[in-house]
């Protein structure tokens, strides 16, 4: 992964992960993220690349169910993020964000407009291992 910051945000809701599993419908017109290519951006260390193939079918379930999942990652977006998702089953969101200064002004922000009640902000160092 390159140079980034990652903002993390939980709303103050629980998302039933069982309910999540079993109303996701694999059977519609489901997008599913590119792996491949996000396996060559991260094995390039490209930033954009990998933000462009984020994806995450789970939402389709997730974000009509709890609104607020959504409003946090339009927020995080809103606020600079290169691109933002929710994790897993949710609700947590996370955010990618280029640089120190945008990632901690979207941390204070989104912090007083308490749209998460747990809130972090992660910096990641490209440490490349051979």
């Amino acid at each position: 992964m390159p140079d980034c910051y990652i903002l993390i945000a939980k709303p103050g809701i629980s998302v039933s992960t069982k309910y999540v599993y079993t109303t996701l419908d694999l059977n519609t017109d489901t997008v599913h993220p590119d792996i491949d290519g996000m396996k060559k951006a991260l094995e390039d260390g490209n930033l954009y690349g990998i933000t462009e193939r984020m994806g995450n079918v789970l939402q389709d379930v997730t974000i009509p169910a709890y609104p607020e999942v959504e409003r946090i990652k339009e927020q995080m977006k809103t606020l600079g993020a290169v691109n933002a998702m929710m994790s897993g089953s949710g609700p947590t969101v996370f955010g990618i964000f280029r640089d120190r200064r945008t990632a901690k002004e979207a941390f204070t922000k989104v912090k007083a407009q308490n749209l998460a009640k747990q809130i972090y902000l992660a910096n990641v160092h490209n440490v490349r291992r051979r």
